[in-house]
């Protein structure tokens, strides 16, 4: 027997003692990205745009001025920037609704978040609308909307 008979095991044992923290360091993360905890193709910051919030408050306030809103479909939603019609379609909002009344319009942007709503009506029948919503922000942040439709609701 030679010296180096005894020598064998030796590279196996490191090789395995950095295999485990390598494996329980995998499945660790692996555990992270599965419950949540990592998420590393997001962002930390994970507040929704200004065109998701617009577009969520929108849809919210279509739906609440319907007659039988569980029976409501939302289609062809689109939402564009606009411009502040203060001599127009947005005065009765700047000048008459909390919280825009005496807002420097400045400070003001807009998002027109427009779509179809088919819903029953008073009488069951099924009623398609085109409805425009108006989406109003102040220094960022969603602070009112107005909702128009084509037909009285």
């Amino acid at each position: 027997m030679n010296g180096h008979d005894n020598d064998a095991p030796r590279p196996r044992r490191r090789l395995l003692l950095t295999a485990i923290p390598v494996v329980a360091g995998a499945v660790a993360v692996a555990v992270a990205i599965s419950t949540g905890a990592l998420r590393p193709w997001t962002s930390r910051d994970s507040r929704p745009s200004a065109e998701q919030s617009a577009q969520e408050r929108c849809q919210a306030d279509v739906l609440k001025r319907l007659i039988a809103p569980s029976s409501a479909h939302l289609a062809d939603v689109r939402t564009v920037p606009s411009s502040l019609d203060t001599e127009g379609r947005d005065l009765f909002s700047l000048t008459l609704e909390e919280p825009l009344k005496g807002v420097d319009v400045s400070r003001i942007t807009v998002l027109d978040v427009t779509g179809v709503v088919n819903s029953r009506n008073e009488f069951g029948a099924t009623i398609q609308d085109h409805f425009d919503c108006r989406a109003y922000f102040v220094d960022g942040s969603l602070a009112h909307t107005l909702v128009l439709f084509d037909h009285p609701h």
